[in-house]
């Protein structure tokens, strides 16, 4: 077996045991408590949600499902594992960079041909911009990391650019279609100086190595997808059996507060139920599938560039 088709086969495997497990158990749950929570449900929502086409079935019927509203992202994460990595491993290297500006001008034109501001930005050929940004920023970091400075000091230049734009569409309602690229801008910044500033002081690197986010990003997954099953089933309990006993003493106004503050750790809890005795004991599986050792010319540009 070449050295290419086991990454590929390993890097798939390692992706089905992060996603798969509690991904169809929120499924699995959503068709339990439908009738109970009135989620309503349906054949064709479910169909979308085990294939990871949740966005276009809501892209076509203009209508958000009740408990997967937010597996879009998901779907479109899927779909972008069926071909990116085929496109890295085995396109020749001197064409990878122009797949990368193609993406980048393919999903930012797409935004502009779909500019509906509640669904446009689901189809996936609207997040290539998004694919394509990534993908380059690795692509400098793995074959040419004596460029990495330069494109931070590029990318802090327009991570200024995209605050200010998103700072404007905050304060005067103006819709720009292409908010998510700021975020992707910004966001590759991080990870730049992130990748720049590992073994040095900063702020930034302070505050990500903080263990409460190092916490909230083993339960992230499972916040994402529990929570708005979670917002169902609380709700339900809350109105039910809590609410009647201190309505009297409270201002209704701060109600929704109260509510959201208690829930919020109560779902934190029940992502770290889920980390710990689900998703850690799966992934544990891992091991099984390490990729092969970096090849030593990577090596050696991380060794000359540090």
């Amino acid at each position: 077996m070449s050295s290419k088709v086991k990454i590929l086969k390993h890097f798939y495997a390692r992706r089905m045991l992060r996603i798969f497990p509690i991904y169809y158990l929120t499924i699995l749950l959503a068709i339990i408590l439908n009738q109970q929570f009135t989620l309503g449900v349906t054949k064709n929502e479910i169909l979308s949600n085990l294939t990871y086409t949740t966005n276009f079935y809501i892209y076509f019927t203009q209508s958000w499902p009740s408990s997967s509203l937010h597996f879009w992202s998901l779907a479109v994460e899927e779909q972008f594992y069926l071909a990116w990595p085929l496109l890295m491993l085995f396109w020749p290297k001197k064409y990878l960079v122009p797949i990368f500006l193609v993406s980048i001008f393919t999903g930012l034109s797409s935004q502009l041909l779909l500019p509906n501001v509640e669904f446009g930005h689901l189809p996936t050929i609207t997040c290539f911009d998004c694919f394509g940004a990534g993908g380059l920023l690795a692509f400098v970091t793995v074959h040419y990391y004596r460029f990495l400075q330069k494109a931070y000091r590029l990318l802090t230049l327009l991570s200024v650019f995209a605050l200010t734009a998103l700072a404007l569409s905050w304060q005067s309602d103006f819709y720009f279609s292409c908010t998510r690229f700021f975020h992707t801008i910004i966001s590759c910044w991080m990870i730049s100086h992130v990748l720049i500033y590992k073994n040095k002081k900063s702020p930034l690197i302070w505050i990500l190595n903080s263990r409460l986010l190092i916490s909230i990003g083993k339960i992230s997954y499972g916040v994402y997808l529990y929570h708005i099953l979670f917002v169902y089933i609380a709700s339900h309990l809350w109105y039910n059996y809590v609410f009647d006993y201190y309505e009297p003493f409270i201002d209704k106004l701060y109600e929704p507060w109260i509510f959201l503050a208690i829930n919020f750790w109560v779902l934190c809890f029940v992502a770290w139920l889920s980390w710990k005795f689900i998703e850690k004991p799966i992934l544990s599986f891992k091991r099984k599938f390490k990729y092969p050792v970096v090849r030593k010319e990577i090596n050696m540009q991380l060794a000359e560039a540090s």
